[in-house]
């Protein structure tokens, strides 16, 4: 684990957008994402936040550079308006969105804490918190 969270699973190189009207959104990008790592992205509004987002998961394929995400790796991507079937209740257009997640009609879970049997817990890895097997923190 601790060799994956030095390696760069995405980059961009040199990526830039120009709209059909001439306006350049985004110019010379370069970024790498490490595994595990948060990433968060700042700007006005217009700056060309949501269409670098797009790029990164894959759903703008026209602009200028180029993108390599590492195979065994995928981007999720939530549209900020999505494009909704009116026909399907509320609760059938959740249930679309968390299939990939759901497996025999249960939700993937996090593994239980040896330290106790109500608690779940998540891999930290070789920082194992006090109080908790396996390198382990509680979770709510």
């Amino acid at each position: 684990m601790a060799e994956e969270g030095r390696q760069i699973i995405y980059n961009m190189v040199k990526v830039g957008k120009t709209l059909p009207s001439g306006k350049k959104i985004l110019n010379d990008i370069y970024l790498g994402f490490y595994y595990g790592a948060k990433i968060g992205i700042l700007g006005l509004n217009g700056s060309g936040k949501s269409t670098l987002m797009r790029i990164i998961a894959g759903k703008d394929k026209d602009f200028d550079g180029e993108v390599h995400l590492s195979p065994g790796y995928t981007v999720g991507f939530l549209e900020q308006e999505p494009d909704l079937d009116e026909s399907k209740t509320v609760i059938e257009i959740v249930r679309e969105g968390v299939q990939p997640i759901m497996e025999d009609g249960q939700a993937h879970r996090p593994p239980r804490c040896s330290s106790g049997p109500d608690r779940s817990c998540r891999s930290m890895g070789d920082r194992p918190e006090a109080g908790h097997r396996d390198g382990c923190t509680a979770l709510p």
